[in-house]
């Protein structure tokens, strides 16, 4: 339908990964995503992938407001730039939201008015991405890469410009997976594969899960 936005989920919870773990924020999950060639698609949360209902930017926005009538609305999927989003961010503005987008970059989102920007890449390797800068750049560590995970970190610290950047293990089955090979690269990011990291990398989870939140 013309005007409106598949929707997975609308939900108030806490931030569990990433600069804002702890925040308060109501999420907006858009359902689909064309990144097919996505490394973690097969390991990926069901509930982006179904859409339960389609609503229109002022549906969303009355539903983000009676769950928390003035705080940050986060827009996440899926893929949410699959859709035309640049009405919602500036229907969810204008109701005094503070917006933020979590996206794989795949679209560039330049000029776009929010709060906050997290670009987590689903495709190995730079040249895909374009959405090249932000406040956040996510990678999360699929554990088959190995000591070689740092050549494709490597790739994305010299065409990107994100403020903080985070590495992050994989969750299957609400565990990390990976916990212990993502601590090491953060702690010895000096010593792994001839990488200087300078401190640029920190560690990030999916904490929301640890404290049984969506």
């Amino acid at each position: 339908m013309i005007g409106t936005y598949p929707v997975a989920d609308i939900f108030f919870s806490l931030q569990g990964e990433g600069h804002f773990v702890g925040s308060p924020m109501v999420f907006v999950r858009l359902a689909g995503c064309s990144v097919r060639e996505c490394f973690i698609r097969k390991d990926c949360d069901e509930a982006p992938w179904k859409m339960r209902e389609r609503l229109t930017k002022e549906e969303i926005v009355e539903r983000v407001r009676a769950l928390h009538s003035t705080g940050i609305a986060c827009i996440t999927g899926g893929e949410p730039t699959d859709h035309d989003i640049l009405p919602l961010i500036c229907a969810l503005r204008d109701a005094g939201m503070r917006v933020h987008l979590e996206t794989s970059g795949v679209r560039s989102v330049a000029g776009y008015p929010l709060e906050w920007l997290t670009v987590s890449p689903k495709i190995i390797g730079a040249g895909p991405l374009v959405q090249r800068q932000g406040h956040v750049l996510k990678v999360v560590v699929h554990p088959e890469w190995g000591a070689q995970a740092w050549d494709y970190i490597k790739g994305l610290d010299a065409c990107t410009d994100f403020f903080h950047r985070y590495l992050q293990p994989l969750t299957v089955d609400d565990e990390p997976v990976n916990l212990q090979q993502v601590i090491d690269m953060v702690l010895n990011r000096d010593g792994i594969a001839g990488h200087n990291g300078g401190g640029r990398w920190a560690l990030s989870t999916q904490a929301h899960r640890n404290w049984g939140l969506k």
